[in-house]
């Protein structure tokens, strides 16, 4: 039985209109990467994309969560990214 990776994406990004939670899930092996906290510069016309990584617990389970933001997380800002992330799942159960 091979073990999935439950992960939550979080959007933020105002010039492609792009705002809220998705998420899936992947085989774990060797060769799947999660993209490493970074910020990258900007370019034409788009402003620097910063990606964060938090973690979330639910139901026995961990999550992580990729934020893709263009401005820089605060940590009220990473507090309420969790909150979401708990209102998502528990309303795609409902």
């Amino acid at each position: 039985m091979t073990k999935e990776i439950n992960y939550i994406v979080y959007y933020d990004l105002n010039k492609e209109a792009k705002h809220g939670f998705s998420s899936g899930e992947i085989p774990q092996s060797e060769r799947v990467l999660i993209v490493r906290e970074q910020v990258i510069p900007g370019a034409f016309g788009y402003p620097p994309m910063y990606i964060r990584h938090l973690k979330l617990r639910y139901k026995k389970r961990d999550y992580p969560i990729i934020s893709m933001t263009d401005y820089e997380l605060t940590e009220i800002k990473r507090v309420e990214i969790v909150a979401g992330a708990l209102q998502f799942l528990e309303q795609r159960e409902a």
